[in-house]
C-alpha cells in the first residue's frame, strides 16, 4: 500500500448516512435485547424448574442456541422460515429475532447464576411466612438477584453490539451495510471500515465502563444492605 493515497474526506462526506447505519444498529441490538431478555428468563425459569422434563428441554434449548453460529442463524431465520413456513420477516426483525435467540441463550445463563446466588434461606423465610413459591421469587429472591444480573446483561448487550454488525449479510442497512457500499464506490474501505470501527470501538468502551460503574454502585448497596 505505499501508493496508496488516503482519502479521509470521504469519511467526513458519508457522516449522515453513518450516523444513520449507527442508530439502526442500535435498534437492532436494543430489540434482540429486549428478546433475549424475556427468551433467557423463560429459559432460566425453565432451567430452574423442579419438573425434570421442563429442565432438559430449556438445557437442550439453551445449548442449541448458543451452538449456532449468528451468521447461520441469520440465515435460517430470514430465509428459511420464509421458505419453509411463508412467515415473511423483514431483514430487521430478522436480525433482531436472531440476535435475541443468541442473546438469550448467554441470558438465561446470567438470570440461573444471579438467582442461584441469593442465599436459599431468603426463599425459605418467604415461605415461612405465608408467601406462594411465586409471591417469594417476585417479591424477595428476584429483587435481589438483579443486582447480579444487571452488571452481567450489560455485558451480553455488548457482545450483541459487536453481533449486530454482520446482519448487514441479510440486507440491514446498519454502518457496516453503508461503509460496504461507500467504499465500493469511492474505493476507500480502509478509510470507511477504520471509521466504523472507531466508533465501535468507543461505543463498546463506553457501555462497559456504564456496566462497571453500574456493578460497583449495586455492589455498595448490596454491602450497606
Amino acid at each position: 500500500m505505499d501508493g496508496y493515497q488516503y482519502n479521509w474526506d470521504v469519511v467526513w462526506q458519508s457522516l449522515p448516512e453513518l450516523r444513520q447505519g449507527l442508530i439502526i444498529t442500535l435498534q437492532v441490538s436494543i430489540v434482540g435485547m429486549a428478546l433475549a431478555v424475556v427468551f433467557g428468563l423463560l429459559c432460566a425459569i425453565g432451567r430452574l424448574s423442579q419438573y425434570g422434563y421442563l429442565r432438559k428441554i430449556s438445557i437442550v434449548i439453551i445449548d442449541f442456541s448458543r451452538s449456532i453460529p449468528l451468521f447461520v442463524l441469520l440465515f435460517w431465520v430470514y430465509y428459511g422460515l420464509s421458505l419453509k413456513f411463508s412467515i415473511n420477516l423483514t431483514a430487521f426483525q430478522a436480525g433482531a429475532i436472531a440476535l435475541g435467540i443468541t442473546g438469550g441463550a448467554y441470558m438465561a445463563e446470567v438470570f440461573r447464576g444471579g438467582i442461584n446466588a441469593v442465599d436459599f434461606g431468603q426463599r425459605e423465610a418467604a415461605l415461612a411466612i405465608g408467601l406462594t413459591q411465586a409471591k417469594a421469587f417476585n417479591l424477595v429472591v428476584f429483587p435481589q438477584a438483579i443486582r447480579i444480573i444487571i452488571p452481567q446483561a450489560v455485558n451480553v448487550y455488548v457482545g450483541l453490539l459487536k453481533g449486530a454488525t454482520i446482519v448487514s449479510v441479510i440486507g440491514v442497512a446498519d454502518m457496516i451495510y453503508v461503509a460496504q457500499y461507500v467504499s465500493l464506490n469511492s474505493f476507500t474501505p480502509f478509510e470507511m471500515y477504520s471509521a466504523v470501527g472507531v466508533a465501535f470501538i468507543a461505543l463498546t468502551v463506553s457501555i462497559a465502563g456504564l456496566a462497571y460503574l453500574l456493578e460497583m454502585r449495586l455492589n455498595r448497596g448490596r454491602s450497606r444492605g
